[in-house]
């Protein structure tokens, strides 16, 4: 991953496409080194029991503005912010895959 792509992750729609969770949409709401990240979908992964992924098993649908504002700032936004912003995607965005640099 480019340095430029990993500082631009926070807040970002995407979906997994790897494990048991494969095909379910999160939003990234925190770093964890390199290559792993914490996601939260607002309801099963709430924001106070996020899951941990790694970057690779990650399709990036684009980064949500205003969730990426208030996690640079270091608030973290509540479950119902979250699910509001997956319902509204709803993947219109075209998805670029983790880890490719693209």
């Amino acid at each position: 991953m480019v340095a430029d792509a990993a500082e631009e992750i926070l807040g970002s729609l995407v979906t997994s496409r790897a494990g048991r969770d494969r095909g379910d949409r999160y939003v990234v709401i925190a770093r964890l080194g390199h290559d792993m990240v914490l996601v939260a979908d607002g309801g099963r992964r709430s924001v106070q029991r996020p899951k941990k992924k790694n970057v690779k098993h990650l399709i990036l649908h684009g980064v949500v503005p205003h969730l990426a504002a208030k996690l640079a700032r270091g608030e973290m936004p509540d479950d119902e912010e979250i699910r509001r912003v997956l319902a509204q995607e709803g993947g219109e965005t075209p998805p670029v895959a983790a880890g490719t640099g693209s």
